[in-house]
This record gives C-alpha cells, structure tokens and sequence, in this order.
C-alpha cells in the first residue's frame, strides 16, 4: 500500500480475529485497451489539449 500520494509502497500484514494472513503476491491483470470509438476521441478531442511529449503515449493514432 501506500501511505500518500508519491510515496513509496510499503508492505503490510493484515490481521483478522486473530489469525494471520499470509503474504500473497497480486495476480497481474492485462489491460484490455480502447475500443475504436474511444481511440478516436481521445485522438481527435483530447490529443489538442496535451503537451507534444504526453500525446504519443497518452493518445497515440488510432489502430487501422
């Protein structure tokens, strides 16, 4: 967890009636992505209001 923003992450035990509950690592989950009326809004109506270096990442052209 973290305890504010920009802070680093820090590792805690959660505890419940007593018993411990034992570290597990997060299971990764796969961003599905845009679908084509999204990618072509954020090209067209949100790219304008970026600065040139947040633009390619942040709305890229979209998919053919």
């Amino acid at each position: 967890m973290r305890t504010g923003v920009g802070c680093p992450e820090v590792k805690v035990t959660v505890i419940m009636d007593c018993d411990h509950i034992p570290y597990q690592q997060s299971q990764i989950v796969e961003a599905k992505g845009h679908s084509r009326n999204r990618q072509e809004y954020l090209y067209k109506d949100v790219r304008p209001f970026l600065s040139d270096a947040n633009k390619v990442a942040t709305c890229p052209c979209p998919e053919t």
